[in-house]
């Protein structure tokens, strides 16, 4: 470690320790302290918490003597106070004389500094949040925070309500038969939904109780507990679908992961808490690579293929016919394969968990799962885990993947993968030879989304780089990971290893070429055939 000493410090501290003044020459502390620029009471204090302690005190006077060694010390102390380290932290490091145990203290202080770092970006971002907001003309603005929430006992009825008012219904429904005696002051609607409806809600209709209910009043006891973290916001009853809005754009800069559904509790003045529990998420990953080299055994229920029916924040949420997710996953399609072996990004499994990779293959998550049997349909719960997603934070909690069973057939890796064939004569296109320089990269329909003016995928993410069609039928095919040599024909560029034919098209936009080619991966081969789309220009 290397500390910066101003050059009127240095010449003083060689005029004091020459070779004719003795190796010897001690400092009291009223030098010392003109030496370091320290005042005497900081010195007397750095004595008294042991990390700048006197090389002799007389014993008659109580005079403190340093010598001149202690500079280098007062100097490391302003040095490491200056990069953020505690007096604790620094008597620490000054009493060890293990470079593993300074590396270790290093490397905390760096992750410290990190999630300070990512904390103020994320006050930064929420603070532009609200700016835009003002800016945008909102009528209102909330103020969002985090703490517990305090537990309580209710009478609910869950079903599926065409709008708020029918679920407001049954409340005044459930005040009308129960005694007023135990009737509390709050009435609270559980919100299942992960996504915008304007009608046909999963709800829980709820009234506040004090007491026992009655045995024949027909409506079930509930206990609203809402473990971890809570995000909490209060408005007016009319303002509920604007801070609906604002929560999620503020969970979303904090950054937070929502992991559960929305409790709205609404007092008799018009007065709405809007609570929603939550993970904080973090540049620091939650999850570590788990040890997947388990010891296999047989799950006969999970042998077979399985289709995703949903994905929700947690179990509770997730009702069979009313799926609340909106867009496929990479793992559309799962199988367990015979004997626990993997494909494609599943590494395996065995009874009870799923194994996946992450962005590299020392980065193995193991997924735990159940499997229930609802009205004759048997579904798979399972919890998902993930690294970090594109913009380096780290998922908190894992989500629930929902698959129905469709075949109990034993398959294997082989058995499951898509082929196209791959045997077609070589037919010239001069209009595609030479080198293409990846542009982008699409996952939904290319031709209605394609804009050259914009950047659909960030440049820094694309894994495909450039592609080099060559006149002899060789096309070179350089990715982040490696080059390889593939083949092509007028149309189709084959790689006759995995066995797919991807299409080409080269389309000209105000005069500048641009070739469109399938990204035929995994996720087309073993995830139901799912097509992407990256976008070249020529070089």
């Amino acid at each position: 470690m290397i500390f910066l000493i101003c050059e009127e410090k240095i010449a003083l501290f060689f005029l004091r320790i020459n070779p004719n003044d003795g190796i010897d020459k001690m400092y009291k502390i009223g030098e010392l302290s003109r030496l370091c620029s320290l005042p005497v009471k900081i010195l007397r204090y750095y004595d008294s918490e042991g990390l700048l302690v006197p090389d002799e005190i007389d014993r008659f006077t109580g005079y403190r003597y340093y010598s001149a060694a202690r500079l280098a010390d007062c100097n490391r102390i302003i040095a490491l106070k200056e990069l953020g380290f505690t007096l604790d932290e620094i008597r620490r490091h000054m009493h060890s004389d293990k470079p593993d145990d300074i590396a270790e203290l290093v490397e905390a202080k760096i992750a410290e500094l990190n999630e300070t770092v990512l904390h103020t970006q994320s006050q930064l971002k929420r603070l532009e949040a609200v700016k835009e907001i003002i800016t945008e003309g909102a009528k209102a603005m909330f103020d969002v925070i985090i703490r517990s929430a305090d537990t309580m006992l209710t009478t609910a009825s869950r079903k599926n309500y065409e709008s708020k008012a029918d679920a407001f219904g049954e409340i005044e429904k459930i005040k009308s038969v129960l005694p007023k005696n135990i009737l509390g002051k709050r009435e609270v609607i559980i919100n299942y939904e992960t996504e915008y409806h304007d009608r046909d809600f999963d709800l829980t209709a709820c009234v506040e109780i004090t007491g026992k209910l009655p045995p024949e009043c027909g409506f079930n006891e509930k206990t609203i507990t809402i473990p971890g973290d809570v995000a909490s916001l209060v408005c007016d009853r009319e303002e509920l679908d604007e801070a609906y809005r604002y929560m999620a754009k503020q969970l979303e800069e904090a950054p937070c992961q929502i992991v559960g559904a929305f409790y709205e509790i609404y007092y008799d003045d018009g007065t709405v808490e809007l609570k929603v529990p939550v993970c904080k998420l973090t540049k620091n990953s939650l999850f570590v690579s788990d040890d997947i080299n388990l010891p296999f055994v047989n799950d006969p229920d999970a042998v077979g293929k399985w289709e995703m029916l949903d994905i929700v924040p947690s179990r509770e949420q997730f009702v069979y016919g009313d799926e609340k997710c909106g867009h496929q996953a990479w793992l559309n399609e799962l199988y367990f394969l015979d004997g626990g072996e993997q494909y494609w990004g599943v590494g395996g499994w065995t009874k009870g968990y799923l194994y996946t990779w992450g962005a590299s293959p020392q980065d193995t998550l193991k997924n735990r799962y159940t499997i229930e049997n609802q009205n004759s349909h048997t579904l798979m719960f399972l919890e998902m885990k993930h690294f970090k997603d594109g913009n380096g934070i780290c998922g908190g909690m894992p989500e629930i993947w929902v698959y129905e069973k469709v075949s109990d057939e034993i398959f294997h890796a082989s058995d499951i993968k898509l082929r196209d064939p791959v045997d077609y004569p070589f037919i010239s296109d001069k209009n595609i030879l030479g080198t293409w320089i990846v542009r982008d990269f699409y996952v939904w329909k290319i031709e209605e989304n394609f804009d050259p003016a914009k950047q659909n995928w960030p440049k820094e993410d694309l894994f495909f780089l450039k592609v080099e069609f060559r006149s002899d039928g060789k096309c070179i095919h350089t990715t982040k990971q490696h080059v390889s040599t593939l083949a092509w024909t007028k149309g189709l560029m084959l790689n006759k290893h995995n066995e797919t034919a991807s299409k080409y098209e080269i389309k000209i936009i105000d005069g500048k070429e641009f070739l469109i080619l399938e990204w035929k991966c995994g996720d087309y081969q073993f995830g139901g055939g799912s097509i992407y789309w990256y976008v070249f220009v020529r070089e």
